[in-house]
C-alpha cells in the first residue's frame, strides 16, 4: 500500500483540530511547518522520506511517522500509536458476562453465533462469551451492516468475501456461514448494495 498525501491543505486560526493529522512533510515550506503550533490535540502522523524531517518535527510531539510506501503493517502500528485520538468516535459494545462486562468496540464484531442462552461474539481480535440472548443483540446492532442470516447466526457484511448458493464465505476464507433458504434473496441484496456503497 503506497501513502499518497497532500500537503496543499490551508491551515488556519480559526481550522477546527481533527483527531488525526497526516503530514506530508517532504518538500513543505518551513512557514507552513510553523503553523503546526496551532495543532491542538490532534495526533500528528508525519510522512517523509527524509530522516531530517522527522528530526525537524520532534518538536511538534508527533505521534508516529511514517514512509511515503509505508505497508499494512507499518500503518496499522502508526494508528495504534494515535489510538487515544480516534478510540472516541468509536461505538462500544458493552455486554454481562459472569460477574463482569465484555466491552468491544463495534467495528471489530464480524459474527456472532448464538450458544444456548449465550452468545460468541467473533471479532477480529478473537472470541469472546456474553451472557446475553443473540435475538436481543439483534435489537441493539444496526441493520445493515448486521444481518441475522439465520436463526443461530448475525453476521456483519463487511466480514463477508463472497455468497455461494446459500453460504457466506467469511474474509480469509476459513468460516462459512449458512443462510436460510427465506433469507438469501434479502442477503444477496444487502450484499449488493453494501459492496456498491464501499466501491464509490
Amino acid at each position: 500500500m503506497e501513502l499518497s498525501l497532500q500537503h496543499q491543505a490551508p491551515f488556519s486560526s480559526g481550522m477546527p483540530a481533527g483527531g488525526i493529522l497526516f503530514l506530508d512533510a517532504d518538500g513543505l515550506e518551513e512557514s507552513r511547518l510553523e503553523q503546526l503550533d496551532q495543532l491542538q490535540n490532534t495526533a500528528l502522523v508525519v510522512v517523509s522520506a527524509d530522516k531530517r524531517t522527522a528530526i525537524r518535527a520532534y518538536r511538534w510531539h508527533p505521534a508516529a511517522f511514517l514512509e511515503p510506501n509505508a505497508g499494512y503493517r507499518a500503518v496499522r502500528q502508526a494508528m495504534d500509536c494515535c489510538f487515544p485520538f480516534w478510540r472516541q468516535g468509536l461505538k462500544w459494545l458493552d455486554l454481562p458476562f459472569r460477574r463482569d462486562r465484555v466491552r468491544i468496540p463495534l467495528c471489530q464484531l464480524r459474527y456472532a453465533e448464538a450458544d444456548g442462552r449465550r452468545t460468541i461474539l467473533h471479532c477480529a481480535s478473537g472470541q469472546m462469551r456474553a451472557n446475553y440472548p443473540l435475538g436481543k443483540l439483534c435489537e441493539q446492532l444496526p441493520s445493515p451492516p448486521f444481518l441475522r442470516c439465520q436463526r443461530g447466526f448475525l453476521i456483519h457484511l463487511g466480514a463477508v468475501r463472497q455468497m455461494a448458493g446459500g453460504t457466506l464465505i467469511l474474509e480469509g476464507g476459513h468460516q462459512s456461514v449458512s443462510v436460510s433458504r427465506r433469507q438469501v434473496k434479502a442477503i444477496q441484496q444487502a450484499l449488493l448494495s453494501w459492496k456498491a456503497l464501499r466501491s464509490n
